[in-house]
């Protein structure tokens, strides 16, 4: 197996423990008590598919979950812009550190701080992110010589940089601080569309998590206020690191 293979199969990993550890009935949509009991089931039986290469990535007794990821940062044929340039600057705040370090003197403490801003994030962007993850992996479920009968897509947005507000007529307003597909009453339109094949999909990240039972879509619309209001959060992200150069002891 290759390196960026193992990477990815351990993301995949980590994100259905995630979804394992903050699964509440409270963040399902459209579900009976029987369906959440029997979704539950289904997390605790999935294994990594042996195969890692192929559609899909996991896999339960008649059933697959599919996992990629999503961001409202822009996107280019490498990716994430936010993702790329997060590293980027990772990177060059360490090695400007360490050629900090290796200029002083011997027995000296060095601390460092560098900060930039985040990159542009919008609606849009996740919305597109979204849409163009699902068709790609949809076209693998189409290439399945045998279709299973549940079918779960576990969407990972890995930037929670949008919040949410849900305004409810007399009521005050809910406010999110990451991206609620939940209320996205435009794309739980199209994503109904997909419901002969997709039982239910898991939007997660650190912050929250939503499972949405796509037969039951047309449902879960009516009951979404008219007044949602997506926004960027604005910020910058830092890296603060502090160090010590010894002298050299003869051994």
């Amino acid at each position: 197996m290759s390196k960026n293979q193992e990477n990815q199969d351990n993301e995949e990993q980590k994100c259905l423990d995630l979804v394992k550890r903050k699964l509440n009935k409270n963040d399902c949509f459209g579900m009976s008590n029987q369906q959440y009991n029997e979704l539950q089931k289904w997390l605790k039986d999935a294994k990594p598919n042996h195969n890692s290469n192929k559609f899909p990535d996991i896999t339960f007794e008649d059933g697959f979950i599919e996992h990629f990821k999503v961001t409202s940062s822009a996107e280019d044929k490498k990716g994430s812009k936010q993702k790329r340039e997060s590293s980027n600057f990772e990177r060059y705040s360490k090695n400007t550190f360490l050629s900090n370090l290796d200029s002083r003197e011997e027995d000296m403490l060095v601390s460092n701080s560098f900060f930039r801003e985040f990159e542009e994030h919008t609606y849009l962007n996740i919305v597109n992110s979204i849409k163009k993850n699902w068709e790609k992996h949809i076209e693998s479920y189409d290439k399945q010589t045998s279709p299973s009968k549940h079918g779960i897509f576990l969407l990972e947005y890995i930037d929670i940089n949008i919040q949410t507000a849900i305004n409810r007529e007399n009521e005050p307003a809910e406010c999110y601080c990451s991206y609620r597909i939940s209320a996205d009453r435009y794309l739980l339109e199209w994503i109904h569309r997909f419901k002969e094949k997709i039982e239910y999909l898991i939007l997660i990240n650190p912050l929250s998590i939503e499972v949405i039972r796509l037969d039951q879509i047309l449902n879960i619309i009516e009951s979404i206020p008219r007044v949602v209001t997506y926004a960027p959060i604005e910020g910058i992200l830092s890296h603060n690191i502090l160090g010590y150069k010894t002298k050299k002891r003869d051994i």
